[in-house]
Formats: structure tokens, sequence, C-alpha cells
């Protein structure tokens, strides 16, 4: 075994740990199952990254974006350290490949999204990569907790592994997480007895915590900006929202762009790239952005609107500062917000009724009669839906993630999709296009040569395969793709409509039955996330003394807020 400071010096240069960092590492090579909390920025991967490297074995992480996933196997890389990661964007192929090479191989980390957990190629596998396992990791864990406010079903299938691999300590980490939301992850997670807890200070000094009353806040951003230099996040609640925020900040001169789920992927790398490296300014973002993002020097974090809970909203306004530097977290209220916000839980949450609307509706949409549809995938074509049954958004997916909870469909609002390509024509009808050395030509050539069934029932393609064995980057794969169609070539984009997939045939609606830990708790829950956003917003006292508080932790005044400096 390895000294962990003498690997945190070797592979990050650090000369010792934040606080906090040391206690989890040692109860983790003591081989306790271990939770830490931490904030956001408070290096949660080191804790796990460090043991990891200390002990002979791979350490297989359970993460819920592959966004974050690429990011940590990026840096990783970049210290010389053997890691992979798996997920749904990856032909079969590619991912027996990377199960293979962490098998035989001295690779270090293995990444999985919770959602492979299930699937029979790595079902498979794991009998033989848990001989390698040495820790098992949960990245962002409150998703595991039904209380929680990002629930993932496939979080749950995470103690499948556990049972697999008993001998391994399990180490999750998260920076949000009440004493409830705790208590359900170690139940969820099978921790064993002598399992540690370690809750680092969730005071971040350099952190400015403000609420900023105002009748016009497009004003007040660009006030704001004006006051407070460098990079800054901007969130708003819908894609609407961000896009028409960018486009007005652009025509009052601030370099800004906007980011949402909706995008095509090359084009939010491209967009996040050119905010981290400084290109743009201000990024106006849904919550689609933001988690794992390396970037120290963000001065500025507002929101136009709050989010539904105190766990979301911390984890979005801690992006900020994380370079230790002054950094500013701002709430602004609108003259009816604190209503809106007040009202959400009747406006947002479904009734029983409504739920089966949605059911109902949704079966007769795609022809599913009563005791058929198991298995049936479908994609929603969710605007023109709302439209023909007088839907609100909101509540629908709301609808939707409670039948998913109660096990009738499997709902998935930003599915991982591949771009779809065949040709028609005789292959001799490509030779003379494909002696050309055109972008065109190099990615027909590398379609050929890692995909079979081009010329007959079509191909499902990787963009980021096909940027990698060409060398062009993502966006012009996906440009070069869409050109295609003038020679020939048959091309459906990535579909960006929400899938479902039938979980069960379809039932009478008076058969149709929501669980009570589905809905009542749920709601319950909700509600109380609500009542305490409200609270913050109309606190008089210290804004960071009040976060510290809700996550369990004693709370000093800070100072720096805008409650603190008023009472100055």
């Amino acid at each position: 075994m390895h000294n962990p400071l003498q690997v945190l010096k070797h592979y990050w240069g650090y000369d010792g740990f934040r606080p906090g960092q040391a206690e989890v590492i040692d109860s983790i090579l003591s081989g306790h199952d271990t939770l830490a909390l931490m904030p956001t920025g408070g290096g949660k991967s080191i804790t796990f990254q460090v043991p990891a490297l200390a002990i002979p074995g791979i350490c297989l992480v359970i993460s819920p974006l592959v966004a974050l996933m690429k990011d940590q196997v990026k840096n990783l890389q970049k210290r010389g350290i053997l890691s992979a990661f798996i997920s749904s964007e990856m032909q079969h192929w590619e991912i027996l490949q990377q199960l293979d090479n962490c098998i035989l191989g001295d690779y270090k980390f293995l990444y999985i999204a919770p959602e492979r957990i299930s699937s029979d190629l790595f079902q498979g596998k794991l009998k033989f990569l848990s001989a390698k396992v040495n820790f098992l990791v949960v990245d962002e864990a409150h998703c595991i907790s039904q209380w929680g406010n990002d629930f993932r079903r496939d979080y749950r299938l995470i103690a499948d592994i556990r049972d697999a691999i008993p001998r391994v300590p399990v180490i999750a980490v998260t920076a949000s997480a009440t004493a409830s939301v705790v208590a359900d992850i170690c139940e969820q997670l099978h921790f064993r007895r002598g399992y540690k807890v370690f809750k680092t200070s969730f005071e971040r000094k350099n952190l400015s915590f403000v609420v900023r009353k105002t009748d016009n806040k497009l004003m007040e951003i660009c006030h704001i900006l004006s006051s407070v230099p460098g990079s800054a996040v901007i969130y708003s609640r819908t894609r609407k929202g961000v896009e028409e925020y960018a486009g007005k900040l652009r025509a009052a001169g601030i370099s800004a762009e906007y980011f949402h789920a909706g995008l095509e992927s090359t084009i939010k790398t491209e967009r996040q790239t050119d905010w981290q490296k400084g290109n743009i300014r201000v990024l106006v973002a849904t919550n689609a952005f933001g988690m794992g993002i390396d970037k120290g020097d963000v001065r500025l974090v507002i929101h136009t609107e709050f989010p539904d809970s105190m766990e979301a909203y911390y984890q979005e306004a801690g992006r900020a500062g994380r370079d230790g530097k002054r950094a500013y977290a701002v709430a602004l209220l609108g003259p009816q917000d604190i209503t809106d916000i007040k009202g959400r839980p009747s406006k947002t949450f479904p009734t029983i009724e409504y739920i089966k609307r949605v059911y109902e509706a949704l079966c007769n949409r795609f022809q599913i009669a009563e005791g058929d549809g198991e298995g049936a995938v479908v994609y929603l074509e969710e605007q023109q839906f709302l439209r023909d049954w007088h839907f609100d958004k909101g509540r629908l997916r709301a609808s939707l993630e409670i039948l998913s909870l109660s096990n009738y469909l499997r709902f998935e609002p930003y599915p991982d999709t591949h771009p779809y390509l065949r040709y028609d024509q005789p292959r001799w009808t490509l030779d003379r296009f494909l002696e050309d050395d055109s972008p065109a030509a190099q990615i027909v050539v590398a379609v050929l040569r890692n995909y079979e069934g081009l010329f007959s029932d079509g191909v499902f393609v990787s963009i980021d395969l096909l940027a990698r064995k060409t060398g062009l980057d993502s966006l012009q794969v996906a440009k070069v793709l869409g050109y295609l169609r003038n020679i020939g070539f048959c091309y459906v984009p990535p579909r960006k409509n929400p899938r479902i997939t039938f979980k069960m045939i379809r039932v009478p609606l008076e058969r149709l039955s929501i669980s009570t830990a589905s809905y009542d708790d749920r709601l319950a829950a909700f509600k109380m996330r609500i009542e305490k956003v409200v609270e913050y917003l109309e606190t008089q006292g210290c804004r960071q003394e009040f976060i510290s508080e809700y996550f369990g932790m004693e709370g000093t005044r800070c100072g720096c807020c805008d409650n603190c400096l008023r009472k100055v």
C-alpha cells in the first residue's frame, strides 16, 4: 500500500489534503462503508480516487451523467492513470472492448451510468470484473434516495452489485443531502455495520449569498455583470427563458450564449468549452448544465427563478468561487415570485386523476390496446402531445415520472440516441466518391470499417467514434453526416424527443394503481422543500447559516451575505 499523501503529491501535485478529505480516505482504507458529504468544489473525487490508487485493483464508479464521466476519465488520463467509462452512447463492441480492457489490463477506474448496471453485457462481465474491484463508488449519491430531489430509479440497482462483491467497501459521495436523505442512502446501499458518515462544513467563506428584489430582472443582471467582473453562469428554468436572456444580453453588448438539454451534443460541448476557456463570458443555462464542471474562476452565479429545493440551489450556486476567491450567488426575486413558488405544488404536481388522463392519452396516442404494449418503445412529440390533449409540460413530466416509479413505464426525458445512416444505391456507385480525400469520404470509410449493415438495414453511428477515427471534431462530423443526404444517403439525426418504454401491458384505468411511496410521500416531500425555499428567500438572518443548518450542520454568521452586510 502506498501512502495516500504520496499518491496525492505524485498525481495531483498537492502537499496536503483539504479539510475533511483525510478522514474520509482513512475510513475507506480501513474497510468501512463510507458516506462523504462535501460542498460543491470541496474535492469529493479526491476522497475515492486517492485510496483507489493506493491499493491494487480497479475502482468501479457509478456516475449519473455521461458528460461527468467523460470529464473525470479525461482528467485521470491526463495524469497517466488508466481509466475508462461505458455509456449508452457506445456501440456494443465498444462496451465489450472497454470491459475486457478493465478485466485483463491494469486499469484503475471504470465509470458506468446506473442505467447500464442491468444490461446483460455488464452483468455477464461482472463476475470476472468483481475479482479485481477494490472499491464501489456511488457519485451524486442523493440520487438513490426516494426523498432526494433528483431520484433516479436505476440507482436502486446498485445494491445488486453490492451483493455480487460483498467484500468491497462502498463509498457514497454527494454535495447535498439532508438527514433523511443520508439515512435513506445508507439503507438503500446496504451499508454494513460500522459504516461512517462524514460531513464537511457547508460554509463557503468566499461565497456571498444575495437575494435581490427587482421589477426588471434583465436590467438587474446587466447591472450586476457590470459591477462584478469575470466569468458567470445564469440559471433559468426553461429553454425558452435561457434563449431569450442570452439573446438580450448579446444585444446589450455582453458576451453570452445559451445551454440546455435540447441542443445537439456537439453544440453543447462546443459552448461549454468556449465558456471554460473564457471565449464566452456568460453561459445562460437550465439545470442541465453544471454537474462536474472544472472551472474554478466563476465569479458569479445568478438565478432568474429559484429552483424547487435548497439542495438544487446549493449545488448550482456552489459552482461559483471554487478557486477560493470572492464570488457571488445571487437569486433574483420579482414581485410575483414568492406567490408563484408557493403555488408550485398545486400547479406542477398532478392529481391522481390527471396522471390517469396522461396514461390513457399516451396509450391512445400510440394505439396501445388493453392487454397489449409490454416492451413497446415510443418517442413522444411532446409539444404536439401537449397541444392535442391540453396538458401542461410540468404536470405531464411529473405524471410520467410517477408512472415510472409505479413501474408502468420507463420515462427518459433526454435519451441518448445516435444518428442513423443507410445507403440504398448499389455499392459500386460509392467507389469514385471514396477515392476522394474529403471529410465526407473519410467519414464514409470510417463507417464502412467500423459498422456492418450500411447497405441493408442501415446503422446507428456514434459521432464521437467517427471523430476519433477521422481526426475531425464532433461538430464537423455532425455537419458532414447531414451533407451525406445530398449524395444518396438516408440520414436521420439523433432524436431529441423523450423516450418512453412500456414495462407492462396496458391496464384499464380502474386498475391503474399509484403507490403511496410514489405519490403521497413524494408530494409531501415536495411541499416541504418548497416551504424551505420560501423560508430562505424571506429570512432576515444569515443566509450561509440558514444553508448550513438546513443540511444538519452548525452554522455561524458569514459576514458577507446581503443580510449580514445590512446589519453591519
